[in-house]
């Protein structure tokens, strides 16, 4: 770009420079490498760095162009269309420049025929602060009206499975009754429709704009009324200036490195923060405040998070379905209306489940008259809550609000289930939701690989004590003691987590020989069912094993299988699951509520029953005090006093990672600050201080309500931790050569370190040549009067055989073990006898260093 205006400094600061126009725009400058700025009015060429909204901020200078101005600051480029808004009259342009950074331009007024992904050749001209198309010419027409329409980022997987029972002539008229909702709503005519789901009798599309890019929506339709409904995806740019709490010009994106948005970064828990449940965090990045998870406590009088601390969120993100992540998103939703949602496809289903089941657990409630009972949301806070969640597959990046870069990263904690990865500017943050780093039946585990570096870590911290055992040890010896207990005529419970543990069980059980060799039925119950519907109809969530395997039979229900898996359909059923030997797996897990409390309370007082606990278990549960007690004990489960005579055992089928994987995780992610959430105390504490962890993180363990700033160390470390991680290990230094010798100089900054004053604390330094360089220790005030002592030549601790530089280890001296004046002597003393050699390359020296000069070092651990 061309721009005519003069350079000086700019007033507010100095060291500055401001281009000013001769129409009186005044941009900032700063020359790109050594270019000469003349005085006077010139023509300058520039790249012009700008917001999304249009306005330049900056220039950079690459050369002058001419010493007298040209009327008419020009713009030519050539780009491909990234983004183009009818609505806002402009185009964004993205320009690739081979071995240099990627520049993205925003211009006005594009001609009516430019649509995203086309190449164009742009001419445009300054207007004020912002650049106006004056021509364009298309460059790829022909490979652009040939190329298959834009897929829908959004929508993942595109299309859905038709179910069995679709009716094919129906499907033409739902679909005209969609496009008919989507043209009232919207003035835009032509469509791409997706099918992404299909629940009867509800249809959904993801409707994507073929005339502007930035135009998406959702339209849903029932096959039974015939009715609609739209909603249209937020446009990003009003969420800068409308809901940051700042002012647009504070809010506004931009590429400068002066902007004080680029590196703000602060974290406040909402929940999590102590203990599990309520997992909710306040992310501050940049202009935006993002909200990470919305999820409730299972009990107790303050089930939510701590909302009313949130001021004007602009985006909540879940990361993945289990309610103490996503049982809060209705209540949000419904005091934050206008915020987008975004979550992952397999969550979002899931969430339909999951939501859907915890509004029924309030109405039973209800019904009950519990006085403990908080009635959390309505059914119509749900309904609108699921119809509006957006998705975002796993693994690509996305740009929720302008200069906002966000990742799913697959978790391996149950289906659907991602971490977060967010960047603005020079900051990043990456939040693991809950993880595994093994993989399941139903699930793969974390790839270290997929992690990013990320300049803070939020992680949870579950086992973050504990060290697992081998999955497969232990599902194969939960089999085994499952076919000991019914091939002796009992009946075993597994209260399982409805969603992952269950699934995991039954394909275990499916897939085994074992179990096979006895005749005994699989019973399916609670939530377990609905949820084992889901994964039935949604193989694609699934792991490949497992598609596999659902090409020869169905892998979950199957009542011709061997074994016969059936689900109960009615509480009146439940008494015949335990007529016979058999299997039940029914939620919870934590015997905390739902079927498996039924069952809990006739196979508990059962000597030839047995229940089997497959996982996390909260301190206070049932679940819980059930596996310390022995048999005679009693326990109380919903009420009703119970003896226990059933064999009791705990397998580790945990969806968590342990200690060992939450570590591995660190040390990839390798953050400033480290945020250990998730955990009882105990956990939390202790994996605080596995390992290395202190020496290389900032480790902060908050309660709600704190906050935790990017670049602030905790109160709690001493300035030798906080001087550990901020100065790193390794710096760069500067020797000057000199006849006899050489000065290694460092920056003024070290001589602040706390372990630089270790080091100089005497003056001197023992100097040795190793394999990787020259290695320097400070030399002791104990060292030196050992050296001391030596030079004089009289008998003294410093030349006995005993002494070891500190201590006596004469036992029969008096001073046997004791720190010794190295000038001393005893009545035991023996003069060690001393090799001299030649002095080589690997022998330790003594120099003499000026502490007024800065020393070259390595501030490592030696």
């Amino acid at each position: 770009m061309t721009v005519s205006g003069t350079i000086a400094p700019d007033d507010r600061d100095p060291h500055k420079l401001v281009l000013t126009t001769p129409d009186g725009c005044q941009f900032r400058a700063a020359p790109l490498g050594s270019v000469s700025m003349g005085e006077g009015s010139r023509q300058w060429r520039v790249i012009p760095i700008m917001q999304t909204d249009g306005n330049i901020t900056r220039l950079q200078i690459v050369e002058e162009e001419s010493p007298i101005a040209i009327e008419g600051d020009r713009f030519v480029c050539v780009g491909k269309t990234n983004q183009v808004s009818r609505k806002h009259n402009i185009v964004s342009l993205k320009i690739e420049r081979p071995g240099e950074p990627t520049i993205r331009p925003t211009l006005f007024n594009p001609p009516s025929q430019v649509k995203s992904g086309q190449s164009w050749q742009i001419v445009a001209q300054r207007v004020g602060m912002t650049l106006e198309i004056l021509t364009a010419t298309q460059l790829d027409r022909q490979e652009v009206s040939d190329s298959p329409p834009k897929s829908l980022p959004s929508a993942a997987p595109k299309t859905v499975k038709e179910p069995r029972n679709l009716d094919q002539q129906q499907t033409p008229e739902i679909t005209a009754i969609a496009l008919a909702a989507l043209n009232q709503q919207l003035s835009e005519r032509d469509w791409e429709l997706a099918l992404t789901r299909v629940k009867e009798p509800t249809w959904e599309w993801e409707a994507q704009s073929l005339v502007s890019s930035d135009l998406r929506a959702r339209v849903q339709v029932n096959a039974r009324t015939k009715g609609a409904r739209v909603y249209v995806y937020p446009d990003q740019s009003k969420y800068v200036a409308d809901r940051s709490g700042v002012s647009s010009d504070e809010a506004a994106v931009t590429t400068d490195e002066d902007d004080k948005y680029l590196d703000r970064l602060i974290v406040t828990p909402l929940g999590a923060a102590r203990g599990i449940g309520a997992s909710c965090f306040r992310v501050q990045i940049g202009p935006y405040e993002i909200v990470l998870d919305a999820g409730t406590r299972p009990k107790g009088s303050d089930p939510l998070p701590a909302f009313e601390l949130l001021e004007r969120p602009n985006l909540i993100v879940i990361t993945h379905a289990h309610l103490d992540h996503i049982g809060a998103l209705p209540i949000f939703h419904r005091d934050f209306p206008d915020v987008p949602m975004i979550c992952t496809h397999g969550t979002r289903e899931i969430a339909h489940v999951m939501l859907t089941d915890g509004l029924k657990v309030q109405a039973a409630k209800q019904r009950q008259g519990n006085e403990d009972f908080q009635q959390l949301f309505a059914a119509e806070d749900l309904d609108l809550t699921l119809f509006e969640l957006q998705t975002q597959p796993v693994g690509v990046d996305f740009s929720p609000l302008p200069g906002l870069t966000m990742r799913f990263i697959h978790a391996g904690h149950i289906v659907g289930a991602a971490c977060i990865y967010m960047q603005y500017g020079n900051r990043s943050i990456l939040y693991t939701g809950d993880y595994n780093t093994t993989s399941s039946r139903t699930t793969e585990g974390l790839k270290l690989a997929d992690l990013p570096q990320a300049d803070v870590l939020i992680t949870e911290s579950t086992y973050g004590s504990d060290t697992h055992p081998s999955r497969r040890t232990q599902e194969s010896d939960l089999i085994k003691a499952i076919v000991a207990v019914v091939a002796a005529g009992g009946n075993v419970l597994i209260p399982a987590f409805a969603l992952g543990r269950a699934q995991e069980i039954i394909l275990a059980i499916r897939t085994s020989a074992l179990f096979h060799s006895v005749n005994v039925p699989v019973y399916i119950d609670g939530l377990v069912r609905e949820v084992t519907d889901l994964f039935q109809t949604q193989l694609e969530l699934l792991p490949a094993a497992v598609q596999n395997f659902a090409k020869t039979q169905s892998p979950f229900f199957s009542e011709k299988s061997a074994p016969r898996i059936i689900s109960i359909g009615s509480p009146k059923e439940r008494p015949l699951a335990m007529e016979h030997p058999s299997v039940i797996i029914a939620s919870s897990g934590m015997l905390i509520g739902g079927a498996s409390i039924f069952y809990a309370k006739t196979l508990l007082q059962r000597e030839n029953a047995a229940v089997f606990i497959s996982g996390y278990t909260d301190e206070e549960s049932p679940g819980r005090f059930l596996q310390s007690l022995e048999p005679g004990s009693e326990i109380e489960l919903d009420g009703t006093p119970l003896t226990v005579r059933a064999k009791i055992q705990r397998f580790n089928l945990s969806a968590h990672a342990d200690r060992v994987g939450i570590t591995q995780v660190i040390h990839r992610v390798n953050p400033q600050h480290l945020i250990l959430i998730h955990g009882s105390q105990s956990a939390l504490h202790e994996l605080s201080r596995a390992g290395d962890l202190r020496d290389k993180y900032w480790i902060h363990i908050p309660e709600v309500g704190d906050t935790i700033t990017f670049g602030q160390a905790p109160e709690h470390l001493s300035k030798a931790q906080v001087a550990r991680v901020d100065a790193g290990q390794e710096f760069e230094l500067e020797i000057e050569a000199e006849f006899d010798g050489a000065w290694l100089r460092i920056s003024d900054s070290v001589l602040e370190d706390p372990r630089w004053q270790h080091l100089a604390a005497t003056g001197l330094l023992s100097a040795k040549w190793t394999k990787g360089g020259l290695m320097l220790k400070p030399a002791s005030h104990k060292a030196l009067a050992v050296d001391s002592a030596i030079a004089s030549g009289v008998d003294c601790c410093a030349v006995c055989e005993f002494f070891d530089g500190y201590l006596c280890r004469g036992e029969d001296s008096p001073l046997y073990k004791r720190d010794v004046d190295p000038t001393a002597k005893c009545p035991e003393f023996v003069r060690q006898v001393v090799a001299v050699e030649s002095q080589s390359v690997g022998d330790e020296l003594d120099v003499d260093v000026d502490l007024n000069v800065d020393l070259s070092i390595n501030l490592g651990e030696e």
